[in-house]
């Protein structure tokens, strides 16, 4: 008896249907699976036969052929045992499927040898194929129901074990499983605000700018002036994430396994902040079998690295591509992945070794050499790639002793999305003010014939290369939505051009 199952795997983050072919024929008792699966795949023959003995459906001594089509991509992972056993359950004549269930819907799952069925990872993804597929569903273990939920308009079957699939396959209904509604969004409440932070307005207000257009920004400051602090604060002023947004999210964090069963949404930006002694692969992605890495994780939040220049030339220059394209791209043989990193760089650095070049002179002790040593570490290629530049010095006393508050969070919020509701407008929902192409410039950064001869003296003066041009029209752009100001004007350009004059390095 020849039979196909459907189900699904993935490469990267990106999910395809996997179609179970199970031959069973009279001959030499034997069970093989093959289509290029992995060691966990392969070792699914005994989970499976040992489930199905345990449960009363032991295997009769038939010539088993299992085959993972298309077998030209190999497949990772436990999340086929419930598709397998289910075939061959009705293969062997034990269930029969009288609804066309195993053609209607995606399956996935893993087998305890008890019979019990385990959660599995990426089951985001394969509500969205099944939606593009234009199946009825899904049919998942129960502890994925939550996860399940949250891809609208298909059906889901959550099992808890073998007793569920008998009563699935014998008394199957339409009427009796519901579609999924649109998920319901829980607003993030954040126990930190920018309130908290004393003073630093120069620099409140570049993070502003950075939240708007969605640009990169580095903080060079003397230790325990608030770079940290301050950092932390900016999901608190950013957008709350779309429908489309959360759902992108989601599904990389399903596929790394790292979803909480409570909260199977990620409804709230990432913030991601590796630190400086991690490898180039849990922050780029990468590995034996290709898993994304933390600038995937950050994809549509922020990425957060603190203390930059401790971080290895390695890793800091692996940066250069993704910033640019907002994706990175892993090769092996035979493929290649793509990931998704479309985020905004925060960065946190001391200006010298000791870390107090910017206070009164005296307290640093660096010698030039150690300077010059220690602004060699992050690269020029790197620092053009980052809009804006900011200094950061300690407190005084009178600003510690101050008991003004500072402006919340919420206000500076309300400022920053309607800044991107006028990019939403102009972009079409696509990008921000920071991944403006050539021609968007063009078109949307006009300067009159007075703002081209500043800019032209602002050139020379600074030695800007082409790329910091472009960067300074994307922040004048970002400054005037914040304004709402329709045309850039000179004051535009010379705010944008005090962030990017370059303090170190």
């Amino acid at each position: 008896m020849n039979l196909k199952i459907l189900s699904t795997s993935y490469t990267g983050i990106e999910t395809y249907l996997v179609e179970v072919e199970i031959d069973i024929s009279n001959g030499m008792p034997h069970f093989t699976i093959i289509g290029l699966g992995d060691t966990s795949i392969y070792e699914s023959r005994e989970r499976v036969k040992t489930a199905l003995k345990n449960i009363g459906f032991p295997l009769k001594p038939k010539k088993i052929v299992i085959n993972l089509s298309p077998a030209s991509i190999k497949k990772e992972g436990s999340h086929l045992d419930l598709a397998i056993g289910i075939g061959l359950l009705v293969g062997m004549g034990f269930l029969s499927d009288p609804f066309n269930i195993l053609k209607n819907f995606l399956i996935m799952g893993e087998l305890s040898l008890n019979g019990d069925i385990k959660s599995v990872k990426g089951i985001i993804g394969a509500g969205i194929l099944a939606k593009e597929l234009n199946l009825k569903g899904i049919i998942v273990p129960h502890d994925n129901l939550l996860e399940a939920s949250a891809i609208p308009n298909i059906k889901v079957i959550p099992l808890k074990n073998f007793k569920d699939v008998i009563s699935l396959l014998s008394d199957y209904s339409d009427e009796d499983i519901a579609i999924n509604p649109p998920p319901k969004f829980i607003m993030q409440k954040f126990e930190t605000d920018f309130a908290d932070v004393k003073g630093q307005e120069f620099a409140k207000r570049a993070l502003e700018i950075a939240a708007a257009g969605g640009h990169n920004i580095l903080l060079i400051g003397s230790p325990g002036s608030g770079k940290s602090m301050l950092a932390k604060r900016v999901p608190t002023i950013l957008p709350f994430m779309t429908i489309e947004e959360t759902i992108e999210s989601t599904k990389i964090y399903s596929v790394m396994g790292t979803l909480s069963p409570d909260t199977p949404l990620i409804t709230a930006r990432p913030f991601r902040s590796p630190h400086h002694t991690g490898t180039i692969t849990s922050i780029i992605g990468g590995g034996r079998t290709v898993k994304p890495g933390e600038i995937t994780m950050a994809h549509n939040g922020v990425l957060f690295l603190d203390e930059m220049s401790e971080f290895s030339h390695e890793i800091l220059e692996s940066l250069r591509q993704p910033m640019e394209d907002n994706c990175v791209s892993i090769a092996r043989t035979g493929f290649r992945v793509t990931f998704p990193c479309n985020f905004m760089l925060v960065a946190a650095s001391n200006p010298c070794f000791c870390g107090n070049l910017f206070e009164p002179s005296g307290e640093c002790t660096c010698s030039q050499s150690d300077l010059n040593r220690y602004q060699k570490k992050i690269s020029g290629p790197i620092l053009d790639r980052i809009d804006l530049y900011i200094e950061i010095k300690k407190l005084k006393d009178y600003e510690l002793l101050e008991e003004k508050v500072s402006e919340p969070s919420a206000e500076i919020k309300l400022r920053v999305e309607k800044a991107r509701k006028f990019q939403n407008i102009r972009f079409s929902n696509k990008h921000l003010n920071s991944d403006m192409s050539g021609k968007e410039l063009k078109k949307y950064c006009p300067l009159s014939l007075e703002n081209k001869d500043f800019m032209k003296l602002s050139i020379k003066s600074f030695s800007l290369s082409g790329r910091s041009f472009d960067k300074i029209l994307k922040l004048s752009r970002t400054i005037a939505d914040l304004e709402g100001s329709k045309t850039i004007e000179k004051i535009h350009l010379l705010e944008a051009i005090s962030y990017r004059k370059k303090i170190l390095f």
